[in-house]
This record gives structure tokens, sequence and C-alpha cells, in this order.
């Protein structure tokens, strides 16, 4: 007990002072300056922490494309448990994330990940410091220490876990408790908000499992498998229904479908190049996907050194295996071998950034490390590589003083330390101290990774953070509208999510994908606009001369403008016509027909029962507006169609006077519209998927089941 908690502070103590930035200045520091984090995940976890704190779990995003589904969109993790967690921290005064906790979130996941990592070397034999080496290179270099986005950090983080107990489970270590833990660290790397590295990660697992070939192990692995799957189903059952209802935008131009097959371009577009290897060892050899390679000369030397006085280890045999074959995918179009791979294995294609394959590239190499460390005076391979990196150090060198070359201030420092560690191989009679070998090994990771941090104080510094606290007037303005508002943003001047950001119904917003009925019609035009229920545009310049501008920014200079002619967010119809396909839809909607206000559109051929004209028309008002329910009181002097301009989508159930099962209508291609008879009525909209229903029972059973075979193995073992 006393060795875990030591183990546990000094783990600690390693990554909170690696990141004294974003620990110690009071939010001068972020990481999470980067355009995706600041348009769509903040914006989307802002909604999701105020709606929890005001006592419910959103299973719908009413703020972005005229409501979509909170889980199955699936970005940045809204049933991830970590998330959920840092959303329950106290909010600020105005309603919004504290950066202080997102940035000790941030450092959390990476002390979570160095113990997951830490834990693994120590599982195979490695030293307590070697091991401790180890988890710091894979938690703070490499992909896990640069990736900017949080839902691709929290399927990373479950790497070393999942490969720890997958290791106990082969060497017979309790192996049906290690196969169960290890599925439910599957799961919830499935639950981070992002599907790549939860695939890559159980593409490697399947691998692992079968190269074993070893028949009794193959109920281990059914059980890693099926729990895992079990665990996932609350995020993926919900991601499968939204999948197969949407469209996803990509580099090739255009949105693709479910069943479509993700183009290449994607994967030629992010591959790992041939000049990004050079960053492996050496800084300033740029990004790959907005993720660096880079892990320095000194874990670089001790992982050959480590692979190369090792080999005979089987294990060793396994890393030198799992880092080569993640290298070569990570390289995408420069090599074959990832296109022949991603055509054979179904849904591959999915993951469209083979750079990602590092995240495994780089925990082989972390491991590797702790071998070369432990073995650094016992092999002569760890002076040769010393030698190497020392005549590589001193071209830098001479070349930086004598012929000017143009290195970089983290290139000189990186030669400068590959020096001193050639100098501890060399001169030093004793094995390095491990301690310097982390001071070495940081130093280089601080200079390459988190110097770049910019500070708030810099007056061109964090130029995408800085937009989560601009706009508030625009905010209070727009909070100040008789409602229910509903904005259409223009992007080039406010690109974040701003309807997410700010709890303001936005018509349209920064997304991977979309539900597919909003693509029948074009949503930018003026009619399409007013039935959608817009009722503002914001942007610098107007969209349509004749909207008025109603309030101008004295911060920023972009103005508000009305809608004039804006429908009701609720309100009813008499009339429906039927058109045979939605491409016959949107010919009349782009036909801008003043009669389409008065007309509902359905696509097909089934008719509305019980609807007459009516000489005077029935009225409508919201009597509340939440994320999963809707409820409106309506006035009916005949039988009609009550619409509210909100998306049409699986889930939604319509009570009319307390009496359920009211069918809800696709009005206009897009929208909800319900037929209720005449009088006065109160109609009541509620969102219950049961994607997300079955799926949090599956999870359940998972998490129930791997609990099960945890007391089976305890009670087996006594």
């Amino acid at each position: 007990m006393i060795r875990a908690v030591t183990t546990l502070l000094a783990v600690s103590t390693l990554v909170v002072c690696f990141y004294w930035k974003l620990t110690f200045t009071r939010g001068e520091y972020v990481w999470f300056d980067h355009p995706d984090m600041v348009y769509l995940e903040l914006p989307r976890l802002f909604f999701e922490a105020r709606e929890l704190h005001q006592g419910r779990m959103p299973l719908w995003n009413p703020h972005t494309w005229m409501g979509q589904p909170l889980i199955g969109l699936t970005q940045p993790g809204p049933v991830n448990p970590f998330n959920l967690l840092m959303m329950a921290w106290p909010l600020d005064g105005a309603g919004y994330l504290r950066t202080g906790v997102l940035n000790h979130y941030f450092v959390l996941l990476h002390i979570f990940t160095a113990l997951g990592a830490y834990a693994l070397c120590r599982e195979l034999r490695r030293s307590r410091g070697a091991a401790l080496l180890g988890a710091c290179a894979f938690s703070l270099g490499g992909f896990t220490g640069s990736v900017p986005w949080l839902d691709v950090l929290c399927g990373a983080i479950w790497a070393p876990w999942i490969a720890w107990f997958f290791l106990r489970a082969v060497r017979g270590v309790q192996p049906l408790m290690s196969a169960a833990l290890g599925g439910v660290c599957l799961g919830l790397a499935w639950l981070s908000g992002h599907h790549e590295l939860p695939l890559l990660t159980s593409l490697a697992l399947a691998i692992a499992w079968a190269a074993t070939r070893r028949a009794h192990l193959l109920p281990y692995a059914a059980v890693t498998f099926i729990i895992g799957a079990l665990v996932a189903a609350v995020q993926m059952w919900p991601t499968i229904e939204f999948g197969r209802l949407s469209l996803r935008w990509g580099p090739a131009g255009g949105p693709v479908a479910w069943n479509d097959r993700a183009p290449y371009l994607s994967a030629s577009v992010y591959s790992f190049t041939p000049r990004g290897m050079l960053g492996i060892v050496f800084p300033d050899q740029g990004t790959n996907a907005d993720s660096s390679a880079f892990l320095g000369v000194v874990l670089a030397a001790l992982a050959l050194a480590g692979l190369a006085s090792s080999w005979r280890h089987p294990a060793v045999r396994w890393l030198a295996a799992l880092t080569g074959a993640s290298l070569i995918y990570s390289m995408g179009d420069f090599t074959s071998v990832h296109g022949v791979v991603q055509s054979l294995v179904p849904g591959l294609d999915k993951a469209r950034v083979p750079v990602r394959a590092l995240l495994l590239f780089h925990l082989g190499c972390s491991v590797l490390a702790t071998y070369g460390l432990d073995r650094a005076h016992r092999t002569p391979w760890t002076r040769r590589i010393a030698a190497l990196l020392s005549l590589a150090s001193l071209c830098v060198l001479l070349g930086a003083l004598g012929w000017k070359l143009g290195a970089s201030d983290a290139l000189l420092l990186s030669a400068w330390i590959s020096l001193a560690w050639c100098a501890l191989i060399f001169f030093r009679p004793r094995p390095p101290h491990v301690a310097l070998a982390l001071l070495f090994m940081l130093t280089e990771m601080n200079t390459a990774l988190t110097r770049g941090w910019s500070s708030r104080f810099d007056e061109k510094g964090q130029p995408y953070a800085k937009m989560l606290t601009q706009h508030r007037d625009i905010v209070e303005f727009l909070r100040r509208e008789p409602g229910p508002t509903r904005v259409r943003v223009r992007e080039a001047d406010i690109p974040l999510n701003f309807g997410e950001l700010h709890s303001i119904d936005m018509h349209e917003g920064y997304s991977a994908g979309v539900t597919s009925n909003l693509h029948r019609f074009g949503r930018h035009l003026r009619a399409a606009q007013s039935l959608l229920a817009v009722t503002h545009y914001v942007g610098r310049e107007a969209e349509f001369a004749d909207w008025p501008v109603v309030f101008t920014s004295a911060a920023s200079g972009i103005r508000v403008y009305r809608n004039p002619a804006t429908l009701p967010r609720v309100r009813v119809v008499h009339s429906v016509q039927t058109v045979p396909t939605t491409s016959h839809l949107a010919e009349r909607i782009d036909q801008a027909s003043s009669d389409l206000f008065r007309t509902a559109l359905i696509v097909g051929n089934e008719a509305l029962a019980d609807l007459t004209p009516c000489a005077i028309s029935g009225s409508a008002k919201l009597l509340a507006y939440a994320p999963n329910r809707v409820r409106i009181k309506a006035y009916m002097p005949c039988p009609g169609l009550v619409i509210l301009a909100d998306t049409h989508f699986p889930g939604w159930e319509a009570s009319i006077d307390g009496k359920p099962g009211a069918r809800i209508w696709e009005a206009y291609g897009a929208l909800r519209g319900v037929v209720v008879g005449s009088g006065h009525h109160e109609i009541d909209f509620r969102y219950r998927p049961r994607s997300v229903y079955f799926g949090a029972a599956l999870t359940a059973a998972g998490l129930l089941s791997a609990l099960a075979c945890c007391l089976a193995a305890t009670l087996k073992k006594k």
C-alpha cells in the first residue's frame, strides 16, 4: 500500500510539474487553443455542463442545426465518465466552465495515463525507476502529449490499461478478472467521443489475442470483447442510429452517408510523412494532423538500446512488432500497406486519419525504453548508439556555429542534451541515474511540446481560446429579445458554435455531421430560413438587404439583423400537400411560394386524415422549451397540423392532452408536426430515444458482468 501511494505521488508530482504552466499560473496558459476544441468540443461541453447543473441530462441538443441528438453526435464524449465528473465541478458566475477546471482536468487525464503505463511496465518486470520513465514518456511525449482534441485524448489514455490487463490475462494472473477489466477499459475507450483510436486499439488487441495461439485463452478473449461491446453500448447505439440518418463532411468536399466508403483522400491528407519521421528524434519538424511524433534523443536512444539488447525477450519482440506495424500503418498513402489493410478490414475506412496509429507506436517505444534503461551498462549497444548520437549532435552544433545552419533553439537544446547523455554513458562508471534520464527527457519534451503555448497576456496569444469570452454583449442582447430566438451566424465572423457555447438556438453550426433530412432543401434561402423560424442573423454584413440592424457590438462591430418575415417556432396549418420525392420537396421550397407558410408539405403519398380547410386559423404557443421536452398550447377552431420548427428525428414522442401515441409527421421533410383536433389542447413532445435507453441497459449489463467475473475470480482464488 505504501509503495502504491508513493508511486501515485511520484507520478502525479512529475506530471503536475511538467504542466506547471497549467497548474501554477492561474489560467495564463491553456492547452485548448485549437480551432476544433474552441469551435466544437468546448461549446458542446459548456452546453452539457449547464444542463447538468440544472439537474437534467440533455439527450437532445437544441442549440445546433435546429436540434440534434447529443449522444448521437458523439463528440466530445457526452457520456464519457471523466467528462461527466469534470462537468460536475461548479461553473463560473456566468454559467461557463472555468479555465482552471479545464486545465486541471487535462493534467489529471495525463496522470491517469501515466499510471496505466507505469502498471504495464511493472507487469513486464521493469525496475521502478525505468517504469517511471516509461510512464512519463508515454503520457507527456509523442502523440498523447501533443494531441489537441479532448475526445481523441480520452480514447488514447486507455491503451496502456488495456495492454496491462491483456498481459495479465495471458500470463494467467487472475485471467477471468483481468479479461473482464480489460473489457471495461476497452468499452470506456469507446465512450471517449471519437471512434478512431478505440477502433485501432480493438484491432491491435484482436491481433494480439490471436497471436497467442493458445486455445484455452479464447474464452478470456471473448470475455474482453463482449464486455467491451456491452460497456460501449450507451454511446455506440445512438452513434449508429445517428450515423444511418446523417451525412458527414470530409476533405473530399461533399458529405458522405453512413453506407458510403470514406474517400481515401482523407487518409492521404492525414498520413505520417517521411519528414515527420525525423520529428520522432528531432524537434521542430512540424506536426501531422495537429499532433507531434516527438520523443527526443534520450528516449529514442533508450528504445533502440532496449530493442537491440533484449531481443530474446518475447515481450520485446511483441513490442517491436507493435511499433513497426503501427509506424508503417501511420504512413498511410506513403506505403501500400495502409491501403490494402483498410480495404480488407471492414469498417477500417472510418478511421480516416492513419497518423493516429502513432499512439501504439509511442506506447511500444516508451516501454522499449525501459528495457534500454535497465540494461544501459550491460550491453555494448548502449555505447554504440551513444556514439552515433554524439556524432549527430556535433554535426548539428558545428553546423550552427560554423556554417550558420538555421537550427532552432529546440534542436540545439536536443543536441546539447544528446552530448550530455553520451557523456554519462561513456564516462560514468555506474548506470545513468533515473533522475538524470527523466530530467533530460522531460526537458526535451517541454521545449518541443509545451514551450510554444502562448500567454493570454500576449496581444496575439491564444487567438482561438479568446473567442470563448468574446461577443458577450451580443449574447445579452439576444437573450433580451422576445423568444424563442434562433440565429444564423456568419461563420467568417464567428466561427465557433455560438449557440452551444451560450445556450442560444442556432440555425446551423460547426459539426462533423448532421441529420440528412436537413439537406433536402436550401437552408440558406430566404423562404427556408423563415420556415425554420430563423429570427436573427449575426455578422458584419447583412445576408438580405431588407433585414434591419437591431444591434451593433461596441467591442467587435458585428451586427445583429432581425428577420422581418420569420415564422413562429410553433404554428398551425390547416392545409397539407404531398410531394412524391424529396427532390420535388426541394423544388417547392426553393420556389419561395407564399403558400408554404399556410400549407405544409409531406413527402410520400400518405394523406393526413381529419384535416379540412378552415376559415379561421388556429394558434399555438410554447409553454416550456427544454432539451428533452417541449410543451405547446394550441387552440384549434377546426382540425389542423401543429408544426414545431425543430428537427424531426426518431425518439421523439408526442402526447395530446396527456394521451400518448400521437403520430409525429415530418413536415417539409425535416420538421415535426402533429395532427390536433378542434378545441383547446396541450401537446407534449418528449425525447425518449430507444437507442440511448437500450444502450444504457447494455452498458449496465456489461458493468455487472465485469463485477460478476471479478467476484468469481476472487472466490476461486480463495
